[in-house]
């Protein structure tokens, strides 16, 4: 299983999506690729930041669509990805490379499953031990 990173799912929510993204993912079985609650909750987020509107309201209805999509299968942050967070962050402050939470979150939900992580920010979270990842932008 792979979990796209937020700004994988925000890239397929554009007017003119980056190509290889769209090429990955055609690759893809339906059961490959899912998003987790974080994602969630920071695309809600933005949106809800947006003034009303045209865009808007293009940007929710793409949003809803994806949503549905994948609504069966989002992964969840449970008491195991939470566990597993909490192991990185202090990993990560360790290192001196403090980390964001919500990435931490994902992070820690990959690790969970195990799902491997599809993202752009791949520095991000290269110094996470034992999280795979794979960047769709090339």
């Amino acid at each position: 299983m792979i979990i796209a990173d937020t700004n994988v799912v925000s890239e397929f929510m554009k007017d003119s999506p980056h190509h290889g993204v769209l090429a990955w993912a055609r690759t893809l079985g339906p059961a490959d690729l899912t998003i987790s609650v974080v994602t969630v909750e920071e695309i809600e987020r933005g949106l809800g930041r947006l003034p009303a509107g045209r865009r808007r309201n293009d940007l929710e209805q793409r949003w809803h669509h994806l949503l549905d999509a994948y609504s069966d299968t989002i992964a969840v942050y449970d008491v195991n990805a939470a566990q597993a967070t909490a192991r990185l962050l202090v990993d990560a402050l360790d290192r001196g490379r403090p980390m964001a939470l919500a990435d931490a979150q994902i992070a820690g939900i990959c690790l969970a499953l195990p799902a491997e992580l599809a993202t752009r920010n791949s520095k991000d979270f290269a110094h996470v031990r034992g999280l795979k990842l794979m960047n769709p932008f090339g």
